[in-house]
């Protein structure tokens, strides 16, 4: 019996988890699109490409796994720089590209969507190559293989996969018994090189005396959760999170000591982390924003790296996957009782410190003056503006109001600075990004993880976004999806007149950091949708965002929930002002 090349992609799709796609119809993927539905999937239909693409990457950090659908040329390059941002990220995207019939490739001719040169390869080579795999499913006998290699490298390296797919192709009949035969999504190492390099990292720990986790969100959320988390309650060592990991740990485990970004970091904690002899970093990608402009102290002589496909050990890099690693960690450090001593050593980490040491002593006279600097350096308000939202009581504030299972997306900017601030719940968790930083991405994404909540929990987590009035007006459209959808996130725009990022980095003045004020209120009427299917907010003060946080019509996600938030032009987190003045200071160095 056979099938369709289109239903065999869209059921492998399905299989891994998928249930909404996103993406652009064009009349390349016409044809691929009338079998979405037939497939048990939802065709989401974005405003653009671009907004697609950060759609796809929310909806699989949440979900694990997503799927983008665009055309050749005009909609493939507009989602590339979402591609981009997945790959740096590592975030697992499946994207397939409608592209014009065979005949019309190989006649070479002037055809739309191209440059009129009769190079129908120029688009995907710049695709290929933020991808991990990129097929060209040309021929019905082998597409079936190419999808199935595709989908599993994207699981396996949590990272974006493309697939070109002629038009004329998207009809053709294929074998629909392989499906009868599931993807193999299992990780496989070198046994005996990951039996080395385990023993190796064990005898590591049990040498060190003072080691330390250090725990991000790149490439281990979705496969390898678990088994993070259990190696935290087999190691017994402090752990700390980098941005990338809120949300990762239960902050009230007694392991667990805090948030590490370098030099403006809690000085205990920098303290901590950076006099290790060992730090085990797991999942963490040292940019200069995670790492508050490369303030911190870590040499690679003193780290073991893990990340999805490979693992550091002190400079030495090996080709072996994290999930697998991770499990013979457990199992081993587990089983061997020459180990056992490890807990009690490292969970008396303070003890084995003598703090009257000259380093010792010097070290915990920096955190005094540091202290004492940043008490010196508080301003004293004026009555008015005891009263306003300020960043320094907004994102404690907020942590308070999170709760268990919170989907939280911060745009790049005040509010992915300002949530370092924050406490994390059980469950929750953080999305933003530290590496790629795409003005106007969280919008989209927003739309993208909403979407995955619906899918994967029923709508039983709340989907909250905060994003300055710069970036909402680069991504707005994807509003309207979102109404479209049925789709009820919380959404705060924090209104402080502009781009505030770049004018702590340079233009402080300059009119290129302006824009024009918008009635983000009046959106949602704007775009159509009824005023039962949202509710607007003006927020001026602390005491009105107190009474809004704790309505339960507000909270209750029965409707999508717009709130004005303002804030003063010259506020931002001060960790922020910090590393903006770092970047100044890095894009001047010759």
């Amino acid at each position: 019996m056979a099938i369709e090349l289109a239903e065999y992609l869209l059921r492998r799709i399905r299989e891994c988890g998928v249930r909404s796609i996103h993406g652009v119809p064009g009349d390349f993927n016409l044809v691929s699109l009338d079998q979405v539905a037939k497939c048990g999937l939802q065709w989401v239909g974005n405003c653009n490409e671009l907004n697609a693409s950060f759609a796809a990457d929310g909806y699989a950090r949440v979900n694990g796994i997503s799927a983008l659908m665009t055309v050749m040329g005009v909609g493939e390059l507009p989602a590339l720089s979402g591609i981009a941002g997945a790959f740096a990220e590592h975030v697992p995207v499946i994207h397939i590209v409608g592209q014009p019939s065979r005949r019309v490739q190989a006649d070479r001719l002037c055809v739309h969507h191209t440059l009129g040169n009769g190079d129908f390869s120029v688009f995907s080579k710049m695709t290929a190559a933020v991808s991990v795999m990129a097929v060209s499913l040309d021929d019905p006998q082998t597409a079936p293989d190419l999808i199935d290699q595709a989908i599993r490298q994207c699981w396996l390296q949590s990272r974006p996969v493309v697939l070109f797919l002629p038009s004329d192709t998207v009809q053709s009949p294929v074998d629909v018994q392989k499906l009868s035969i599931g993807i193999n999504l299992s990780f496989q190492n070198d046994q005996d090189e990951e039996t080395w390099l385990v023993n190796k990292i064990l005898d590591d720990i049990q040498r060190s005396k003072n080691p330390v986790l250090l725990l991000g969100g790149h490439g281990v959320r979705h496969g390898a959760l678990e088994d993070v988390l259990e190696l935290v309650q087999v190691l017994q060592i402090p752990t700390f999170i980098a941005p990338t990991g809120q949300g990762i740990i239960n902050e009230e485990t007694p392991f667990f000591k805090g948030l590490y970004v370098g030099q403006y970091s809690d000085p205990y904690i920098s303290w901590m982390v950076e006099s290790s002899d060992l730090i085990i970093s797991i999942g963490h990608i040292q940019s200069d924003l995670s790492t508050a402009g490369f303030s911190g102290n870590i040499e690679s002589k003193r780290m073991i790296s893990f990340q999805r496909t490979n693992v550091t050990l002190r400079g030495n890099p090996y080709n072996l996957f994290l999930k697998g690693v991770l499990r013979r960690l457990i199992t081993n450090r587990t089983a061997s009782s020459p180990y056992a001593k490890v807990d009690q050593k490292c969970s008396l980490w303070k003890k084995d410190i003598d703090l009257r040491s000259p380093k010792i002593l010097c070290s915990l006279l920096k955190i005094r003056q540091a202290f004492l600097h940043k008490l010196s350096c508080l301003p004293i308000p004026s009555p008015r503006e005891r009263h306003l939202v300020k960043h320094a009581w907004l994102w404690p504030t907020v942590g308070k109001w999170l709760r268990q299972g919170d989907i939280v997306l911060t745009e790049t900017g005040t509010a992915s600075f300002g949530i370092w601030e924050t406490s994390f719940p059980t469950d929750a968790m953080l999305i933003s990004q530290y590496l790629w930083g795409s003005i106007g991405y969280t919008v989209g994404a927003c739309q993208g993880a909403a979407q995955a909540v619906r899918d994967c929990f029923g709508n039983q987590k709340r989907t909250i976004l905060f994003i300055g009035d710069g970036s909402f007006q680069f991504g707005c459209q994807e509003l309207s999806t979102i109404l479209r959808l049925g789709l009820n996130p919380i959404i705060f725009v924090i209104c402080n007149n502009g781009y505030t990022t770049e004018r702590l980095i340079h233009g402080w003045l300059e009119k290129y950091n302006d824009i024009q004020p918008w009635k983000y209120r009046k959106l949602p009427a704007a775009f159509g949708a009824p005023a039962r299917a949202y509710r607007t907010h003006r927020v001026q003060t602390q005491a009105q965002l107190q009474g809004l946080l704790s309505s339960r019509n507000f909270n209750d996600c029965s409707a999508l929930q717009l709130v004005e938030l303002y804030m003063l032009q010259e506020d931002a987190p001060e960790t922020m002002k910090k590393i903006a003045q770092s970047l100044t200071k890095q894009n001047v160095r010759s």
